[in-house]
């Protein structure tokens, strides 16, 4: 075979592998590290300007924090704790997994979290800020720190009024993963245990929830 030929085969081959559709879908960076501590992106070294798809892992060591930046609004994981961030198309969604998780959001309403208790979303286009913390296993409070937030139970809906917190029990929580549509039910939802709902004093989560608060909406302006 000529060189020339050669040469046009292998740029041929290229252009192929190039156009191909395996290779040209685009995945879009759903969010930012925007600040960590001992916290961890896919198993690594979470790095400050790192992008997060969908699906990635995030989680804390003990004693760690991460932060992460979804458009303009903030996602704070406390330590010992984890959760993924899925493409919804038009929002995303966060799978908050373990520990705490904590979010602020301005009165955009593209973000919501995903529990095995329901999703936890702002009360109208409001800004809000607040926050998911495990107790255990099949426990979890929900603690509207600015803002009211609505619990979504497949279609029931419960308030979390500002300044307030929930303890949620749920049984045989389904483990969904992240855009596991195998899990999908005929109406195109996940499929959900009853669930116990109940209100709690806000003061046993006010030291927590207002150091999360702090930490969140410090100035951007702090070296990191």
């Amino acid at each position: 075979m000529r060189p020339a030929a050669r040469v046009c085969l292998v740029l041929m081959i290229c252009a192929a592998l190039f156009v191909s559709p395996s290779l040209a879908a685009h995945r879009r960076a759903l969010g930012v590290v925007s600040a960590t501590d001992r916290g961890h992106l896919d198993s690594k070294d979470a790095k400050v300007g790192a992008d997060i798809y969908s699906c990635d892992s995030l989680d804390t060591n003990d004693g760690g924090d991460l932060r992460v930046r979804i458009g303009a609004n903030q996602l704070y994981l406390s330590a010992m704790s984890s959760a993924q961030l899925e493409d919804d198309r038009l929002t995303v969604q966060v799978l908050a997994e373990s520990g705490t998780v904590a979010f602020s959001e301005p009165s955009t309403g593209n973000i919501s979290i995903r529990t095995p208790a329901g999703t936890i979303r702002a009360e109208g286009a409001y800004a809000v800020a607040g926050e998911v913390t495990y107790k255990n296993a099949n426990e979890l409070v929900i603690t509207a720190m600015k803002g009211n937030l609505t619990l979504d139970t497949n279609g029931q809906l419960r308030e979390i009024p500002q300044g307030k917190s929930a303890d949620v029990t749920f049984e045989d929580a389904l483990s969904e993963g992240c855009h596991d549509e195998g899990g999908l039910d005929e109406n195109g939802q996940f499929p959900r245990a009853k669930i116990a709902f109940y209100y709690i004093i806000p003061e046993a989560l006010a030291i927590p929830s207002y150091l999360l608060w702090q930490e969140m909406t410090e100035s951007e302006s702090k070296p990191e």
